[in-house]
């Protein structure tokens, strides 16, 4: 279009953020330009150009936004006016890496395929080098496919059987008989390269052999015996094979020419031979490879039979990288290794193994680095800068490396065979996330990577055989990730639009369950009516970059004023787990005192709040220079904790300029941060509906389990903070609440991970669903009692009032009558009729500030809905005071803490909130200076290895068990978790 005179428009997807820079990059260096002028980038919260640049490159879910948030209209064209500023300005969309079907590309397809017959001068290129390009043909009403074949240089492969023997070889060097790793390869210059081509061209396609036979002569070297054609792949091997030179096949055989080499079709020179009936070239190539591996195959078996009766490949054997690894260096001086690894847990015990050889410490020799897409974008670039003459690079990777980057000194590929992945069972709403095999498709893309720019060598610590049991492409994200976020897109989209029928369009569309559980998701969280019609909030949320339940909880907190720590949590929900578990027993002990001290500064009982916690301490140690100590004695990653703190400031540019908050100070809105009420509150705002309800062990069981809202069992996860809670001695009679981020699956057992204790207030107020039975219906059977409550929740739609049985209609009339509260048809409270209509008029007053914060961000609340919200902070701050029911056990003073006598949510004898005029209150918390003061005078008076060392000598900090440490000199410590909780069913 350029050659015409023509505007043109170019967006370029990639699969992630550090694919889409480092080509923009790339690219804008060949044409010899800085990126931002005709070349640029936009990836999340970030970019480089914009509006004047003609080419752009972005990740797929800024296109997806790009689409979303111009209001494409599948109906009509765009007005003219409208277009002028418009996504549709575009000429091309190019959506590279396809073949990772990742679920904002799947979705971005359907939508692009409903605009191409609207918009027919937009043109679409889909782009793989391992493409499944039939059925996106006909995805697309059998568009035409283009086939571009391109250079790589030849890949020696390894599996596993032959890494083993390579290791176990008492030989020199295990690359002599390899593919070379480019030192020998510059040896042949251009004209003896060219020279070589044309004889094989002569020899296979007009059986003249004699020049080819001659420059083999010449120089009988590996370089030039196994010499593959850069077009056709053929060898000198099985071009005399195929044209049935005996003698001259043993005379190559006699040099080292290697049989199991392929040519572009993937035959062999034994192959060759088969096709044109070389029978008797075929009996010596058949009996050259069983002479060669007769006395080798028997023992190769017993390496592999050893290994694997010692070793579970399920797991990643990082002492068998770094033995390969330093076998590597070895043998050859020059080339960098790139290492696959499926998650920084692998990468960082890979890592610290490398580097307890004090020669890879040496940066005058070695340049280690790691890559992770969490890591920050300048330390992720260090993969790409050449080490300086005569260092060595290592980078150890996720699957970030596996496509659209080009680390172009890259000889030597370690290919693990794993990535984490994150499946999700629609049916039990279960995720998992573990470490899996991969498709056949990324291991030919992991072997690429190591001839993109010079011969390489792949080593697969797989089998040849688990190799081809892998499945051909990888199933797609969409089909295997709950969907909230997509079915709130669809809406965004159009409005008038069913979720159902669009998703349907995909190319692999979910299944129905994902999608009603999407939708109910949606609807708890008030995103969405009854009728799945798209709501003001669920349009305000939309317009923010996380899922969202998560702008849900950074919208309750802005009103409550607690916007500081729901930043925090919303930034460490997409990061891994914040706080290092190290391998051994002892310490993983003190790993969960750490934690349990951390969530206590904020009540305790908490992983979501130690992660907050961890976030708080860090920043004012740091400030103090005491960072790496603070790390170092709570086992916090660093690493983490900056990633945390530059998304932060991402996300409240967000907040900024969707207009959710007016300006970049968010201390205006986060006067309450350490008010524990208000804090576990906004929680529950973030994580509602995964709430439950932990029971007290059975009398079979040793251990308590967690029972959700569909009625599964599940168990706490050892690494939860709030593990001990499952053990009786740790619990108390009655049941507490949890709230969760997910349920897993691992090895069989269903566990949650990271749980928050909450208190029964926090649920009611964000209850989707809230029913009124008489008190003596708690003797009625459960089954009984979900029939009575669905039949009163048909009746009545979505505002479900209070719940009347024919037995007596009036149970309501009286304000002290107890009657049962019961939460989202499940969960029951007990309490007085008065005080159960008023938390009703309080919840509907709650969601009427909140909705006017969604139509009039930027005004303050009106007095009444200021005086409401000042009421639930009261009662909220007040229940925090009153405490868990957690090392309560009963005493004189206390015979049973959870009577009815004591334990109505609202009841007349309890503790009145404050009035409006009356201060917040203040009785859960401490001054923040004053306790970060503390809390550093703590940590400088503490040995730097407290913690850490193996010993556990020197300083250490004090047990969670002790309460909020350290407490302030002028009042005494308070202990919140030590008081009685209000009663529940």
């Amino acid at each position: 279009m350029w050659s015409k005179g023509k505007n043109c428009k170019i967006v370029c997807t990639q699969p992630r953020r550090l694919s889409a820079t480092s080509v923009a990059e790339r690219i804008s260096f060949e044409r010899g330009e800085n990126v931002g002028d005709n070349i640029g980038y936009k990836i999340r919260l970030e970019s480089k150009g914009g509006r004047h640049s003609s080419i752009m490159f972005c990740t797929n879910g800024i296109l997806l936004r790009m689409l979303i948030g111009n209001g494409v209209d599948f109906c009509r064209p765009m007005s003219k006016s409208k277009r002028s500023t418009s996504i549709f300005q575009l000429t091309h969309i190019i959506v590279d890496e396809i073949h990772e079907r990742d679920r904002f590309s799947d979705f971005m397809l359907a939508i692009i395929k409903d605009l191409l017959p609207l918009y027919p001068h937009l043109r679409v290129i889909l782009m793989s080098a391992t493409l499944e390009s039939e059925r996106f043909s006909q995805y697309f009403g059998a568009c035409p496919i283009i086939q571009v074949p391109g250079f790589t240089f030849p890949v020696k492969t390894f599996y596993l059987e032959d890494v083993l023997s390579i290791l176990h070889s008492t030989d020199d060097n295990h690359l002599n008989s390899g593919i070379s790793s480019g030192t020998e390869e510059t040896e042949l210059d251009e004209e003896y390269v060219s020279s070589l081509e044309e004889a094989i061209d002569l020899a296979l396609f007009s059986d003249e052999f004699e020049s080819l036979l001659e420059l083999v002569a010449l120089s009988p070297k590996p370089t030039i015996i196994n010499y593959q054609h850069s077009t056709t792949g053929m060898s000198p091997l099985m071009v005399l094979a195929a044209g049935g030179r005996i003698s001259d096949v043993c005379m190559l055989l006699s040099l080292g020419a290697q049989c199991d080499l392929r040519s572009k079709d993937g035959r062999t020179a034994l192959d060759w031979a088969q096709q044109n009936n070389q029978d008797e070239v075929c009996d010596i190539i058949r009996e050259h490879v069983l002479t060669k591996s007769s006395g080798s195959e028997a023992d190769r078996q017993a390496l592999i039979d050893n290994y694997l009766g010692k070793v579970n490949p399920e797991f990643i054997d990082a002492r068998l990288i770094v033995i390969l690894i330093r076998k590597i260096c070895a043998d050859s001086t020059e080339g960098a290794i790139l290492v696959f690894l499926p998650g920084w847990d692998d990468i960082s015990k890979t890592r610290d193994m490398l580097l307890d050889f004090p020669e890879f410490k040496d940066a005058t020799k070695f340049s280690v680095l790691c890559l992770h897409s969490m890591i920050p974008s300048a330390e992720q670039k260090k993969v790409f800068q050449r080490p300086p003459p005569g260092a060595r690079k290592i980078v150890f990777s996720t699957n970030i490396a596996e496509t659209a980057i080009t680390i172009d000194d890259v000889v030597f590929v370690i290919d693990s065979g794993r990535m984490k992945e994150k499946s999700y069972d629609p049916y039990n709403n279960v995720s998992t996330l573990l470490s899996s095999w991969v498709s056949k498709a990324s291991m030919r893309q992991r072997e690429g990577r190591a001839g993109r720019c010079q011969p390489g060598i792949c080593y697969h610590l797989f089998t040849s055989t688990r190799a081809q049991s892998f499945l051909e492409y990888q199933v797609p994200e969409i089909k295997r990730m709950p969907i909230e976020e997509l079915c709130l897109q669809v809406k965004m989209l159009d409005a008038n639009c069913k979720i159902v029928e669009f998703l349907q369009k995909i190319m692999d569309p979910p299944v129905l369950e994902a999608i009603s559980n999407g939708i109910m998701v949606l609807q708890d969280i008030g995103a969405l009516t009854r009728d799945e019609q798209l709501t003001e909030l669920g349009e305000r949320l939309g317009t923010l970059p996380v899922h969202p339940s998560v702008g849900k909880m950074l919208l309750f907190a802005i009103i409550m004023n607690c916007l500081d720590p729901a930043l925090t949590l919303a930034c460490a929900t997409n990061l891994r787990e914040p706080f290092v578990i190290p391998m051994t027993p002892g310490l993983k002990k003190m790993v969960a005192t750490a934690k349990a001290t951390l969530a206590s500064f904020y009540g305790g009982y908490s992983d979501q709040l130690a992660t907050i916690a961890a976030f708080d301490f860090w920043q004012m140690a740091k400030v103090q220079g005491l960072g790496a100590k603070f790390c170092s004695m709570f086992f916090v990653s660093a690493g983490t904790m900056k990633m945390i703190k530059s998304m932060r400031g991402q996300l409240m540019n967000e907040l900024v300029k969707n207009r959710f908050i007016p300006s970049h100070d968010i201390s205006r809105f986060s006067f309450s941060s350490r008010d524990h009420g208000i804090l576990r509150a906004v929680l529950v705002a973030g994580a509602y509906p995964m709430v439950g309800k932990l029971l007290p062990p059975a009398r079979s069981s040793k251990r308590a389990v967690v029972e959700t809202v569909n009625g599964t069992k599940v168990l706490l996860h050892p690494q939860s903070s709030n593990f001990e809670l499952t053990f009786g001695k740790s619990v108390c009679k009655k049941p507490l609440y949890l709230i969760y981020d997910e349920i897993t699956r691992l090895e069989g057992m269903m566990s949650i991970k990271n749980c928050t204790v909450v208190s029964p207030y926090s649920l009611l107020i964000m209850a989707a669903e809230i029913a009124v039975a008489p008190a003596d219906d708690e003797r009625e059977t459960e089954k009984d009692r979900d029939v009575e409550i669905s039949s009163a929740s048909e009746d009545e739609g979505e505002n479900a009032g209070p719940l009347k049985t024919s037995k007596d209609e009036k149970f309501m009339s009286s304000a002290e009558t107890v009657v049962t509260l019961i939460v989202d048809r499940w969960l029951m409270f007990h309490s007085t009729a008065i005080d159960v209509a008023q938390i009703y008029c309080l919840k509907e007053r709650l969601v009427a500030a909140i909705l006017f914060k969604v139509k009039h961000p930027q005004n303050p609340l009106p007095p009444a809905l200021e005086a409401t919200v000042h009421a639930l902070a009261c009662i909220l701050s007040w229940e925090a005071a009153v405490g868990m029911p957690l090392n309560n056990p009963t005493s004189k003073d206390n015979p049973n803490p959870t009577s009815k006598d004591n334990s109505n949510p609202t009841s007349k004898d309890s503790p009145k909130p404050a009035s409006k005029d009356s201060p917040m209150p203040s009785s859960t918390e401490t001054s923040k200076d004053d306790t970060f003061a503390n809390f550093l005078t703590f940590l400088m008076s503490s040995s730097s290895h407290g913690v850490t060392g193996h010993t556990g000598r020197g300083g250490s900090f004090p047990s969670h068990r002790q309460g909020r440490l350290p407490a302030r000199n002028d009042e005494p410590s308070k202990q919140p978790q030590n008081a009685a909780l209000p009663e529940s069913g």
